[in-house]
């Protein structure tokens, strides 16, 4: 940072994150100095001020009496993949204008922050809202599958009640011996299915509690 009121300098550098929602990032920082004149290339050298040469530019503003100058600068070549942007404001000019930028810059990553909490709220909201969903489609699935168990089992229970049943000959006998041990085997196999799917909610409902926790 330059000490020298008339050629002062100070830089910000700033990671916003990108949404899916709202303004883009440079449309907010050109909000944040709509009370200034863009600055284009032409004007350099009638000023005297000129950007860093190590970023790319994104954009520039200047005042009125040409006594400040801003560069947004682009920091995100280097940056991985899954990293969010970096961007550089550096700002020149004099020492009372360039404190003025200041404040606006600290507004501005107010409301940044304010932002992407509203962001993040309804982010958690979007996926509390799907996890009903699922969940309701998993207990209208649960319930399906648990009262065709119950009328299942019921049948069964209702064969082996039965009095053993007389057939003119063995041909009959060994279908409905095939029939019946087909329908105790449905039984079965819904009843242990009801209890292995109940047995995995609870599991994984439990592991969600316990993160919550050590979260």
């Amino acid at each position: 940072m330059n000490t020298d009121d008339k050629n002062y300098t100070a830089s910000w550098a700033m990671w916003p994150k990108e949404t899916d929602r709202g303004i883009p990032i440079e449309a907010t920082i050109d909000q944040a100095f709509e009370g200034y004149l863009f600055y284009p290339e032409p004007e350099w050298s009638r000023f005297g001020y000129r950007p860093p040469e190590n970023f790319p530019l994104i954009g520039a503003w200047r005042d009125f009496g040409g006594k400040v100058f801003i560069f947004l600068l682009d920091r995100s070549s280097k940056r991985q993949a899954d990293s969010p942007r970096q961007f550089l404001l550096y700002v020149s000019g004099e020492k009372p204008e360039v404190n003025l930028i200041e404040r606006i810059i600290t507004s501005l990553k107010s409301t940044l922050a304010k932002s992407e909490k509203k962001e993040l709220r309804s982010s958690d909201a979007a996926s509390v809202l799907d996890g009903e969903k699922k969940a309701q489609s998993i207990e209208r699935l649960m319930k399906l599958i648990g009262l065709f168990t119950v009328i299942v089992n019921g049948f069964s229970l209702y064969l082996r009640k039965l009095p053993t049943l007389t057939f003119p000959n063995d041909s009959f006998v060994y279908i409905y011996q095939l029939l019946l041990s087909a329908v105790h085997f449905t039984a079965l196999l819904l009843l242990l299915l009801t209890i292995t799917i109940s047995l995995f909610y609870a599991f994984r409902f439990g592991l969600l509690l316990l993160r919550r926790m050590r979260s």
